[in-house]
């Protein structure tokens, strides 16, 4: 078993500073290696914003509803947070909604990093247009060398400033039983999806929850991570397998 630091994604941007230290300039090209998102071309990503700004991804998955990741929700309370729809920039336009209940999956955490998913339903339905649209969940399973879109806001280095424009950036796919050998095997199993393209690219702090997409339908909720970008897989909830967690609990909380 390899002895390596694995973290989950949830920046605590209330003590990260917002200011570049002398080195952030470079940081930014080599840590995640993504690009500006163009407005409209991922308009079910969310920003779930608590008292100090973004915290998480999400993904619009139905009017009322956002897909996410369970440690994303775990330390806030409905009432504090809210959801940002609507944009690519965290500082200028969209919509911000409400959050009526969080739903957390009933195993998150046993075992550690298994089961790290969750539903936040809206205090009030969105209106869909061309900035905001649900994507739908995959429930097939991902082909050979799939490559993948990961957005997000998060850190562009592990000590760097929230960016104000979304992120994109293409990652390749990692088979499990590959995974599983690149990272603890215990922290790998069945319900996640593995990405690694090469060292300098990758998800970090920031971009827990937010969504893994294939051919336009989510297949992953960001997870985990050996931060930042630092050539090994990153670690994603596996859309697939949680399909009927997902259907199951929208219906039961309507």
């Amino acid at each position: 078993m390899r002895s390596l630091q694995i973290f989950t994604l949830c920046a605590a941007l209330c003590i990260i500073s917002a200011h570049p230290t002398p080195d952030d300039n470079e940081a930014k090209n080599r840590v995640v290696g993504g690009a500006d998102a163009a407005p409209g071309s991922a308009p079910y990503q969310v920003s779930l914003q608590g008292l100090f700004g973004h915290s998480c991804g999400g993904a619009i998955v139905d009017r009322q509803w956002v897909l996410t990741a369970a440690h994303c929700v775990q330390f806030s309370t409905p009432k504090i947070m809210q959801v940002l729809v609507g944009t690519t920039q965290l500082n200028t336009g969209g919509e911000r909604y409400g959050v009526e209940k969080f739903v957390s999956h009933s195993r998150y955490n046993k075992p550690k990093f298994h089961n790290d998913i969750a539903l936040v339903k809206l205090n009030a339905p969105l209106e869909y247009n061309d900035f905001v649209q649900p994507i739908a969940y995959s429930e097939r399973e991902l082909p050979e060398n799939a490559t993948l879109r990961m957005t997000g806001w998060g850190l562009q280095s592990t000590i760097g400033p929230v960016p104000n424009n979304l992120q994109t950036i293409e990652l390749k796919y990692v088979p499990y039983e590959e995974c599983r050998r690149l990272l603890e095997d215990d922290v790998v199993d069945v319900g996640h999806v593995c990405t690694l393209t090469k060292e300098g690219e990758g998800v970090c702090f920031g971009d827990s929850g937010g969504p893994l997409a294939f051919e336009g339908k989510v297949v992953g909720v960001a997870n985990f991570a050996v931060p930042c970008a630092k050539g090994f897989p990153d670690g994603f909830a596996r859309v697939s397998y949680y399909h009927d967690w997902i259907r199951t609990t929208m219906a039961n909380n309507s």
